[in-house]
């Protein structure tokens, strides 16, 4: 066996000929594909261009993390101009283009992450095998950036699993398990990982014995991808596709472009990877796309643990946290318990009585039945998750957990005592957390006799599909009981940022001034459809009273009531909630809210069921031009105040918190970045101008921050 060990690439060619082509790039917990990778195999493929005597190339991982994270995202945000990307999509087609030319076979041997780029080496390859399990993602995400596939990703995809499936993967930027992508033809064997190491030498024996490892796709899908060859067929679900997506094309270009890059691959008169990098070095510096990588870049900084408790990394190695347990079983203390269970975490739920903990045990089971069936679970798969949750109502069970976090009812004297209970039943190193979305975490401590290993960790409804979690600091809270907490955070997958005890946290306190606006607005005689219709073509993903009908109206007076000490005129804003409360109109829980949730769809109910009395608005005023409506300005114009307040304020450490935290607990337009982002785009002053006549127009709650004032001026 010959062997050759590069930076990035180990290269062994042994006495069957197989030559191996392992990544394990330095420094970095994934690999990356960047310009030192993609040198070495540059210099790999020159070596194999001029061989005979080779008879299968190997490319796999020496990193059990992954096979390819994909391209280096730092390399992409530094990408110059235009003719820098032209030079590096050029790079990375010609290469990828010489590796499905040579003339040997090759195959990627994929686990973990397999994802952009590196799917794209693996597109290039004949042959592809990947790990059956959990850690096994296939896919191509780059539309997440505003961006699309540039080496050859658009173009070789919907040719080895046809136009359909490839549209699904690439505008969605979802990724496969092994298993899935088996199904449609995108790997050629998902192996298990009890049969891997065996595996892998009978597939690498046959190929170079001169065998093949095609399959035969079921009767179906095969006869699907017939029908697609057809001109016509292909045409219509392209037809389709864009119909769908016209909304969010105007807001996200790389959807559209994604499909002009398909679209010529298909035409035997254009070049498609031509089209693919055109279309990808247009993108590159869209203000969708910088926002996307900004957002990226504050996700990636919100995950490390230096950033919340750069000197307490030594305090969680040593004693991490592995079991949990819940206090209360309703709908947020079930889906913590489901999303502990999800990753691994033996979890026991305390409830008061025999009767709740039933309804909690049912509540679980439902939830935990609806994640098998989404991810195609086995009956086995299903009872070994369901296993991992125990719930009673004896507090001994808490005995040995490592964490507590109590769910129940937001009252200060109940979470009080409930918490003070607890703290006798567990171990003195245990940390508690109590799951509040608006009361204060200082004063709740106060029934505590270890206020340092206490905390807030605010998970946001539904939580199996939230990512957010604030993580909010008490007065005493220790270092310590952050970095544990935080560690905690992104072991269940989810994003954390910490927070200070302030009304509302981070992600209320900036929501529920606009959500309030948008309450005002409809007693001021706006329809319910025209104002969330505005703020969806804004970008978000549901206007705000539907929004307030999917919290509860219920919740948001109680939330409202909680932050009369920031948010001005929150008393008009609880005269419009609690007829409604006392009606039991409570939103999408009770069939109706601001919706009427009884026939098939949604119907936004007029104005004058909803509302006892209709208010005069105020008189119009003229504003300088920022690209908003006067329905937008209004309610957009609130958050960007909050949360300019809060940089001032320091409620959370970091100003790109701010944005990520409204991006991920709201969604809030991610193309546009953020509030704090919108303030730059539109221009301090012109926000300060508009704010101060929105001011003279609505009151005090338009008040501009004082930082806006003195960023204005300079």
């Amino acid at each position: 066996m010959t062997r050759q060990q590069l930076t990035n690439l180990t290269l062994s060619l042994d006495d069957s000929g197989v030559y191996r082509i392992a990544l394990n790039v330095p420094g970095r917990p994934m690999n990356v594909l960047n310009e030192s990778v993609m040198a070495e195999l540059e210099q790999a493929v020159n070596e194999l261009e001029t061989r005979s005597d080779v008879k299968l190339v190997v490319f796999k991982s020496t990193k059990e993390s992954g096979f390819l994270a994909g391209a280096d995202v730092e390399a992409i945000e530094a990408i110059e101009s235009a003719d820098h990307a032209e030079r590096l999509m050029k790079q990375g087609q010609q290469l990828f283009d010489r590796i499905d030319h040579l003339p040997m076979p090759t195959l990627a041997v994929l686990h973990g992450p397999c994802l952009g780029g590196g799917l794209e080496l693996a597109l290039a390859c004949d042959y592809r095998v990947a790990r059956d399990n959990s850690s096994t993602k296939i896919g191509l995400p780059e539309i997440k950036l505003g961006l699309i596939p540039g080496w050859g990703g658009t173009q070789r995809l919907p040719k080895l699993v046809g136009l359909k499936e490839s549209l699904s993967m690439i505008l969605s930027g979802k990724h496969l398990s092994a298993c899935d992508a088996m199904k449609i033809g995108l790997v050629d064997r998902a192996i298990q990982p009890d049969q891997w190491r065996d595996e892998i030498v009978r597939v690498i024996d046959t190929l170079a014995g001169g065998g093949s490892l095609r399959r035969k796709l079921p009767g179906a899908a095969a006869l699907w991808r017939l029908i697609e060859r057809i001109p016509q067929v292909r045409g219509h679900i392209l037809s389709l596709t864009q119909k769908r997506l016209a909304g969010k094309s105007k807001h996200y270009p790389a959807l559209t472009a994604a499909i002009h890059a398909i679209v010529d691959g298909y035409d035997a008169h254009a070049d498609g990877f031509e089209t693919e990098r055109r279309e990808f070095c247009d993108l590159i510096d869209t203000p969708t796309c910088r926002q996307l990588l900004r957002l990226f870049f504050s996700r990636e900084r919100a995950r490390n643990l230096k950033t919340w408790t750069p000197h307490s990394l030594e305090m969680i190695h040593g004693d991490p946290i592995r079991t949990l347990g819940v206090i209360g079983g309703g709908a947020m203390g079930a889906g913590i318990a489901q999303a502990a269970a999800i990753r691994g975490y033996a979890v026991h739920v305390k409830e008061v009585d025999a009767d709740a903990a039933s309804q909690g045990s049912a509540r679980i089971d439902r939830l935990v039945a609806d994640y098998g069936r989404h991810k195609k679970f086995g009956a086995d798969q299903v009872r070994e998750l369901r296993d991992r949750i125990n719930i009673g109502t004896d507090f001994d069970a808490l005995a040995d957990v490592d964490c507590v976090v109590e769910a129940v009812v937001e009252r200060m004297q109940v979470k009080q005592s409930v918490l003070a209970d607890v703290e006798k039943a567990v171990r003195k190193s245990a940390i508690l957390a109590t799951n509040t979305s608006s009361l204060s975490v200082t004063e709740m401590a106060a029934s505590l006799s270890r206020p340092s290993q206490f905390a807030g960790l605010h998970f946001f409804n539904p939580v199996h599909r939230m990512e957010l979690v604030e993580v909010v600091r008490g007065d005493e809270t220790s270092d310590a009981t952050i970095a544990q907490l935080v560690s905690l955070v992104r072991a269940l997958g989810k994003t954390p940022i910490v927070t200070t005890d302030s009304p509302g946290f981070l992600v209320n306190r900036i929501l529920f001034p606009y959500l309030g606006e948008a309450i005002m607005m409809v007693r001021e005689g706006h329809s319910i459809a025209v104002i969330d219709r505005e703020m969806r073509d804004f970008g978000m993903p549901m206007g705000p009273l539907q929004l307030l009908d999917h919290v509860g109206l219920d919740v948001a007076l109680h939330v409202a009531r909680s932050l009369g000490a920031v948010m001005r005129d929150v008393d008009d804003v609880v005269d419009v909630l609690s007829p409604l409360a006392r009606r039991n109109e409570i939103g999408l829980k009770s069939k109706r809210g601001f919706y009427d949730y009884r026939g098939k769809k949604p119907q936004p109910r007029e104005t004058a069921e909803v509302v006892d009395f209709i208010v005069e608005p105020a008189r119009p005023e003229r504003f300088l031009t920022d690209g908003l409506s006067d329905i937008q300005r209004r309610l957009v114009y609130l958050m960007m105040g909050e949360a300019i307040r809060c940089e001032e304020r320091r409620v959370v450490e970091h100003a790109w918190a701010i944005d990520l935290a409204m991006v991920l607990g709201t969604g809030f337009a991610p193309h546009r970045g953020g509030p704090l982002a919108v303030v730059d785009q539109i221009g301090t002053q012109t926000v300060l101008d508009n704010m101060e006549r929105l001011h003279a127009q609505y009151g005090d709650r338009f008040t501009p921050p004082a930082s806006l004032q003195l960023g204005a001026k300079q």
